[in-house]
């Protein structure tokens, strides 16, 4: 008897549910066991920070020169190492920004002008706050563009200028200008940054590429600068008191560096 009571509404519970089912389809609602599952959201940019260790070489075209109200015939001024290193930070679109602190050591510089000739050696700091353009982020070698602006130190030392008086010697001075820059240059990643791997969830499933947060460039690069002024303290030469200035400073660099991301 129970069975025979129970068959009827059994019945018309699953015809029901197969109407609905079929409403919802006509209707165009999904079916929840097999609708898409949704894609995951992209990650947001994660501003990373690194360090930076740089070295090169230093030459100076060459500089105005004055003597008080003397002419300057000749000048010429060697070349010069240069160590420094700074911190940065990447920004997204391809941009990144860093401080910078560089010293070029001495560089001999002489002089000939109207009375004589004179020899002095010269050395610079700088310290710069720089933004570059990266044209290949992600890849192995990215190159790159930037500029600079900042501040520099400029101190000459104790030299000697030769008359028809006699040689004399003239004290150094420090002086701080206005420093300016412009860059290019490509960085070579050699280790870290990105790695392959293939997704565990199917053996056909495409490669993705994920970001490690550690790596290590190496960096070439090429640095126009502009240093301002230096002078020495002032001297009696033939009985006149001068004073001896390098005038709007100019510097071109070859630069190697190595940049490490910190995450």
């Amino acid at each position: 008897m129970f069975f025979a009571r129970t068959v009827p509404f059994v019945s018309a519970a699953l015809l029901f549910g197969g109407a609905v089912g079929a409403s919802a389809a006509d209707l165009g609602m999904p079916d929840l066991d097999t609708a898409p599952t949704m894609a995951p959201m992209p990650q947001q940019f994660t501003w990373k920070w690194y360090l930076r260790a740089d070295g090169g070489y230093t030459w100076y075209p060459t500089p105005g020169m004055s003597f008080s109200d003397f002419d300057t015939h000749y000048t010429k001024s060697e070349g010069a190492w240069t160590v420094g290193g700074g911190i940065g930070q990447y920004y997204a679109w391809g941009f990144r920004g860093d401080i910078t602190v560089d010293h070029m050591f001495d560089a001999k510089n002489e002089t000939n002008f109207d009375f004589g000739s004179s020899q002095l050696d010269f050395n610079s700091t700088v310290v710069l706050a720089n933004l570059y353009y990266e044209f290949n982020r992600g890849g192995r070698f990215v190159p790159y563009i930037g500029g600079g602006i900042g501040w520099a130190h400029n101190e000459t030392n104790s030299g000697t200028v030769t008359t028809a008086a006699g040689t004399s010697s003239y004290g150094g001075q420090s002086t701080d200008n206005f420093a300016a820059a412009a860059m290019a240059g490509i960085s070579w990643r050699l280790w870290g940054g990105r790695t392959m791997y293939v997704s565990g969830s199917t053996k056909d499933a495409d490669p993705v590429e994920v970001n490690t947060g550690h790596a290590v460039y190496l960096d070439f690069g090429y640095r126009f600068l502009y240093l301002g002024d230096a002078k020495t303290l002032a001297f009696d030469a033939d009985g006149t008191t001068a004073a001896e200035k390098l005038k709007e400073i100019t510097a071109h660099q070859f630069r190697i560096g190595v940049r490490y991301d910190l995450n």
